[in-house]
């Protein structure tokens, strides 16, 4: 058995924790945005296939509490037998991260495990040659305690391949996903969203309908680096297109500009979902009347609206509008994030409940009614 750590965006925690626990995969530590899971390099792929909100996953090649000082870091480096996991001539990349710890200057932290991993090769002068595959290393430190892992996805795992184009403020691919996680959306009820941008919320949303794993049209490092053989993950994802389902589904979309609607629908029809998503250009002021009016609302609202550096708008009216949506139509429900903090006043607080979310590395919060 191997140690795994998937990464999080901060507040998808609960959310990534239980997409391992669907798969009955073990589950070790769940810390700030950090869950360690255990099993063989299949679980592994099948968490870089499958995991909708997690952004990379790693091998974990040495851990230790307590590591204050560089001579620490580099001896946990050392002692981790890389002879045998990389080739000569493969690149060494180091990267770093360092929260709440002593040792806190991330390029020191990479000179010195890179340093550590050249010594523990023999100290050979190492030829990187760029036909094979590079290694990524990764130093984690968290609260003192520092990991050393080896990436095994490549790029961050929100970059779905569909999403080639996007508006000027455009939502993480995950946390669009987690949001609809959240939502408690019941697939056989309308989801909505009205302020959708380049469609991202529907179309996450379609794709967990339709149980279509979000990694079926990417390369993993896992296999470039000979963990999981081409032939193994090739099945892998044929096994998952064939859990996908096809049932009809009633998924909505608007958005003030026409240019998203073309957008939108070149990354619907590359996500695989163009006949389960209806989008339709509307004003959210002109069109707001009949959703204040109805009162049968049957639906999850999921939606990210402007607020921040996001196109300026009349943010009041956009938000006691929304309020309104929610207050007169008793069975609607779901979420809308937000950093728009003056929402707070404009409505009760004890009508929603609030937790903090992070839209890249803008701190936002979800406001869902209670």
């Amino acid at each position: 058995m191997k140690t795994f750590v998937l990464s999080v965006s901060a507040g998808l925690e609960s959310v990534a924790k239980k997409e391992i626990e669907k798969q009955w995969w073990k589950i070790i530590e769940t810390v700030d945005r950090l869950i360690t899971f255990e099993g063989d390099f299949e679980v592994a792929a099948k968490v870089n296939l499958w995991s909708r909100v997690g952004n990379k996953v790693f091998l974990v090649l040495g851990e230790e509490e307590n590591i204050e000082d560089f001579d620490d870091l580099y001896w946990l480096v050392n002692v981790i037998d890389f002879k045998k996991l990389i080739p000569e001539g493969s690149p060494i990349i180091t990267k770093a991260t360092s929260i709440r710890s002593e040792l806190h200057h991330t390029p020191t932290i990479q000179s010195i495990t890179k340093k550590s991993i050249i010594d523990n090769l023999g100290g050979w002068e190492i030829f990187e040659n760029p036909d094979l595959p590079k290694f990524e290393i990764l130093t984690l430190l968290l609260n003192n305690k520092a990991r050393i892992l080896l990436n095994l996805s490549w790029d961050a795992l929100h970059k779905r391949w569909y999403r080639r184009e996007a508006g000027e403020a455009p939502i993480k691919e995950s946390l669009a996903a987690g949001l609809v996680l959240l939502s408690g959306w019941r697939f056989k009820e309308p989801f909505y969203d009205i302020f959708c941008g380049s469609w991202t919320i529907p179309i996450e949303a379609a794709m967990i309908a339709k149980n279509i794993a979000p990694w079926l049209k990417r390369k993993f490092s896992i296999v470039d680096l000979w963990f999981i053989s081409e032939e193994k993950m090739a099945d892998l994802k044929a096994e998952a297109r064939l859990k996908k389902f096809d049932w009809d589904y009633r998924i909505f979309g608007t958005d003030i500009d026409e240019e998203m609607v073309i957008i939108s629908q070149k990354n619907a029809s590359d996500a695989g979902v163009w006949d389960d998503v209806s989008f339709e250009k509307r004003d959210f002021k002109k069109s707001i009347k009949p959703f204040v009016e109805w009162e049968s609302l049957k639906w999850c609202l999921v939606t990210n609206p402007p607020y921040g550096l996001r196109l300026e708008a009349d943010m009041e009216y956009i938000y006691k509008s929304i309020d309104d949506i929610f207050r007169k139509n008793p069975e609607l429900w779901g979420w809308f994030i937000s950093n728009y903090m003056e929402f707070d006043k404009i409505s009760k607080k004890d009508f929603y409940k609030k937790r903090k979310l992070y839209n890249w590395a803008e701190k936002c919060y979800l406001w869902k009614k209670k």
